[in-house]
């Protein structure tokens, strides 16, 4: 059947049909097949076995054009009773094809009977060795973009592609549709797939960045620890980190972490000298539902929370004896017993262990295992106390106030020498920990655009610059004065580069909330001799 009873080159005219013939609801039913599914396999798959339903042997066959060289096709996907293996993914040149005449005119190219000795286009001896008579590749065209080409072959019996032509044509027009929607689907899975690389290409620089600026190495003793760390992090090696207190010990095990594979894995800390005696083991490796009093259920320990990940065992020389024991097993067997059960369960954990004490005089004691401590101390990380690395107080400090003044809307501070050197010249006990201590609070003493100190440790005073440091009782009225000053300095302009909240250090919404605090009005300004 032709459409509007138009001869075809090669075709004989066939009368059009009623509107309930069978080629009607054979297109009905190719429409409903295109519908339902957006995978072409599976549209091209069903597509033969409709036709070859109804017309016998047929062969179908979807081009594309191809997206690096237009002058070329690539066989995207065949159904061929007679071909088991079709050469899917092959490119040809659309010069000299059926294929590239149909899309060159626009419409169906027509080849009855296939002419394998005088071939006019290069499909026909292809065709013809297995034992196809004829071929029609028409255009796939979808809102006037040329798509590709739908290629039908039938065995050479009379008059067979001329009643399957008007069915071929239409269907033609579904699978322009269905491969338009498979490209689009397939761009798309294509921005997905950039989009996941770049996504984690970002993740992977923001976490170095965290990474290499978790510790200040301005030291050559904090250098050579760090060092130590990348060289030991790709390994499943245990490492002991041993320092003083404060000197940031879980700071350089999650270090440890998030330089090993695995980063992506739970990073599970636990401080065994904050846990009582008694519930440590359960805390560690788990229970069982009624294992004790008030177990009502099953409960995974941090060792099983840090499956595939690491766990941080911070104060490790503070485990008791029980604990020691099951400690050893799990470095030499990874496995863990829940208490109250007997079963063991096996963990995939990186162990990274901390303590500020002296193991080895433990073990001479016979207070820490000897065995546990020459597990543990495959890779020891010696941490040296702040007063040994004096030239990484300036950056921590930077650091600190920065991270501490974003947190209440304010620009950092200015330190002044004098402060700096005061700071470095400070033996601190508490290391890392007892200088962002005293910074938080300087921070907080020091609403201006300069930092002025409490008292040091030690009750030493470092020379400050103005502001001077204010007295608890005069605290509000230092404040309150500072802000009008400010004010009166910049006309009682608030916002802007030249307005007071800049000259404070402040947001101008912080400032206003200070302002509304301290009851200052911005106008009129109160004149300051010499502002």
């Amino acid at each position: 059947m032709v459409a509007h009873g138009m001869p075809l080159p090669g075709l004989p005219v066939v009368q059009q049909v009623a509107a309930d013939d069978p080629h009607r609801r054979i297109v009905e039913e190719a429409i409903e097949l295109v519908l339902s599914t957006v995978d072409l396999a599976a549209v091209l798959d069903r597509t033969g076995q409709l036709l070859r339903r109804h017309f016998g042997e047929t062969r179908v066959a979807i081009n594309r054009i191809s997206t690096v060289d237009s002058s070329r096709a690539e066989v995207v996907l065949v159904s061929d009773p007679r071909q088991p293996s079709p050469d899917v993914g092959t490119s040809f040149p659309l010069a000299g094809s059926a294929a590239g005449q149909a899309l060159t005119a626009r419409k169906p190219c027509v080849l009855d009977p296939l002419r394998p000795r005088e071939p006019r286009y290069r499909e026909e001896p292809l065709l013809a060795a297995y034992g196809y008579g004829s071929l029609v590749s028409f255009p796939l065209v979808f809102e006037n973009e040329l798509l590709g080409t739908l290629d039908i072959a039938h065995p050479p019996r009379e008059g067979l592609l001329a009643c399957c032509f008007e069915v071929a044509r239409q269907v033609a027009h579904l699978v322009a549709i269905a491969l338009h929607n498979s490209l689009m689907v397939e761009e798309v899975q294509r921005l997905n797939r950039l989009l996941g690389k770049e996504n984690a290409a970002l993740k992977e620089e923001i976490r170095q960045i965290k990474r290499d600026s978790r510790y200040v190495a301005e030291s050559a003793g904090m250098r050579e620890v760090v060092e130590r760390v990348r060289l030991a992090a790709p390994s499943t090696t245990t490492v002991l980190i041993r320092g003083e207190t404060g000197t940031g010990k879980e700071g350089l095990a999650r270090m440890v972490h998030e330089f090993s594979p695995r980063f992506h894995a739970p990073f599970v800390p636990v401080n065994l000298g904050a846990i009582p005696d008694g519930l440590i083991e359960s805390e560690l490796f788990g229970h069982e539902k009624g294992a004790f009093t008030g177990a009502t259920r099953r409960r995974p320990g941090r060792f099983e929370q840090a499956d595939g990940g690491t766990i941080f065992l911070d104060e490790v020389g503070d485990a008791p004896p029980s604990v020691q024991v099951r400690l050893l097993r799990v470095l030499q067997e990874r496995v863990i017993e829940r208490v109250g059960s007997a079963e063991p369960v096996r963990v995939d954990v990186r162990v990274v262990a901390a303590t500020n004490r002296n193991l080895e005089e433990m073990v001479a004691r016979g207070t820490f295992r000897a065995d546990l401590y020459y597990r543990l101390a495959v890779f020891p990380v010696e941490l040296p106390p702040l007063r040994e690395r004096r030239e990484d107080v300036r950056a921590l400090g930077s650091y600190f106030l920065a991270r501490h003044a974003a947190s209440m809307h304010r620009r950092p501070p200015h330190v002044s020498e004098e402060i700096w050197r005061a700071l470095e010249g400070q033996p601190w006990p508490g290391n890392v920990r007892e200088l962002e201590n005293f910074l938080q609070h300087a921070l907080i003493l020091s609403p201006g655009p300069e930092l002025a100190l409490p008292d040091l440790p030690g009750g030493a005073r470092p020379v400050t610059p103005e502001p001077s440091i204010v007295a608890p009782g005069r605290f509000d009225d230092e404040v309150r004065d500072l802000i009008e000053r400010a004010l009166a300095h910049t006309g009682g302009r608030v916002y802007g580069p030249s307005g007071a909240a800049a000259l404070l250090g402040l947001r101008p919404t912080t400032l206003q909330g200070k302002m509304k605090k301290y009851g200052v009005d911005a106008t009129p300004p109160r004149k300051v001799q010499g502002a």
